[in-house]
Formats: C-alpha cells, sequence, structure tokens
C-alpha cells in the first residue's frame, strides 16, 4: 500500500481572497433618551481600545460649559445650517428639543472609506431618517432602567433649566416607544454600566462576523 506523505491539497498561488486592504467600515447608529449615558457608554467603549469614529454633528444649540468646537458638536448659527442643508451636505437633521442637528455626510463616508467603523449618535427622528436612506446601517437603542431613574438623571446632571428638563421628559416617553424599530435595545441601569458596555461592545464584534456584513454606501 503506498501512503502520500505530501499534501494533495492543491495551494492556490493568488492570495486576492486573503487581502484586507479594502476592508470597509460599518455604520451604527445609536439613540437614547436624553440622560440615558449614551456619551458615558462611548466613552467606555474607547478606553477599552474600541476604534470606531464618533460623528461629530452639527448643531444651532448654544454650547455647554466645558463644550468647545468639535466636541462633541459643531456650533453654527441658524444661517450657517440652513446653508449646509441647501448644499446637500448633511446626511440626515432634525429639530430635536427647540434645537438644529445635522450629521456631515463627507465625515461619514471618509471613515469609513478608510476601514473605520462610524458611530452616529442621534434621535429618533434622525435614526428614522437614516433606516430609510441607509437600511444597512446597524441600529442600537440605550434604554435606562426606568423612567424614574431617568428624571434622577437629569436632574442630577444640572444641565438645563427645569423647563428642558421637563420638555426632554416628556420627549423621552414618545422616544422610548420608538425602541421596537432598532436592531437591538441595550439597558444601561444605574449602578450597572459595565454590564451595558459589554452588551454594545459584543454587538458590534458580532456585527463584523457576519458572513455578508451590512456595508453602506453613500
Amino acid at each position: 500500500m503506498h501512503i502520500e506523505t505530501g499534501s494533495t491539497v492543491p495551494q492556490p498561488s493568488d492570495k486576492s481572497h486573503l487581502d484586507t486592504s479594502h476592508k470597509r467600515g460599518l455604520l451604527f447608529v445609536l439613540s437614547a433618551p436624553s440622560g440615558t449615558g449614551k456619551d458615558t457608554v462611548i466613552q467606555a467603549l474607547k478606553a477599552q481600545g474600541m476604534d470606531f469614529h464618533v460623528v461629530a454633528s452639527v448643531t444651532t444649540r448654544a454650547p455647554r460649559v466645558g463644550e468647545s468646537e468639535g466636541n462633541p458638536y459643531h456650533f453654527v448659527n441658524q444661517d450657517t445650517f440652513d446653508q449646509l442643508v441647501a448644499n446637500d451636505e448633511l446626511l440626515e437633521y432634525a429639530n430635536v428639543h427647540g434645537n438644529w442637528y445635522g450629521q456631515p455626510k463627507q465625515q461619514i463616508r471618509d471613515h469609513l472609506s478608510q476601514g473605520r467603523d462610524v458611530l452616529l449618535k442621534i434621535d429618533v427622528q434622525g435614526a428614522a431618517t437614516i433606516r430609510h436612506k441607509l437600511s444597512e446601517a446597524i441600529f442600537l437603542f440605550l434604554v435606562p432602567g426606568s423612567f424614574e431613574e431617568l428624571a434622577y438623571r437629569l436632574t442630577r446632571r444640572q444641565t438645563e433649566t427645569e423647563d428642558e428638563r421637563q420638555r426632554r421628559l416628556l420627549d423621552a416617553q414618545t422616544e422610548l416607544a420608538q425602541r421596537d424599530h432598532y436592531d437591538y435595545v441595550v439597558e444601561n441601569r444605574q449602578g450597572y454600566l459595565d454590564k451595558a458596555v459589554e452588551q454594545v461592545r459584543a454587538i458590534i464584534l458580532a456585527e463584523h462576523c457576519r458572513t455578508q456584513p451590512r456595508y453602506v454606501t453613500l
């Protein structure tokens, strides 16, 4: 009996199937009622070494204490915002809590083409618009442990007037009703931040393991 000692499996000479130089990034859309902890979760993911670009939205809202141009928003006046809309430079835009917010297209396009994931931190109105335009995006919704917990968080952070806080709480009721339109819902319950962060991290990693990743084209 003759036993083959060499490999009989042909070895492909073309290694182009292993080329990852053209890897594309994924587009994640994160929504949550004001005060749910979106920024805290994002910062924790970054601290763990997750590499994604958070889009700096354009807004007509005035900067709060500690905020500056580009961090976390590009602050513009109404005329400038209207010009961006007229030039079709925003992927979506909406009036939220009495101020305009929009997502710049070029910033998103550049990072996705470089193979880097992009995260849009937007309200449910904006998410609905993007869902209509880019159904391949991945939609995540962050919820508080309870409505009472959300009210406590808004009160404690002291970044809004009483009227603004009440408006955000009313808006939160409408926003929470939209959760079923998202691909994933993650609870960020008070005292359990690590669990919420780990779940979002797992979602991001799992989406990259799809046999057919949900790439978007802008």
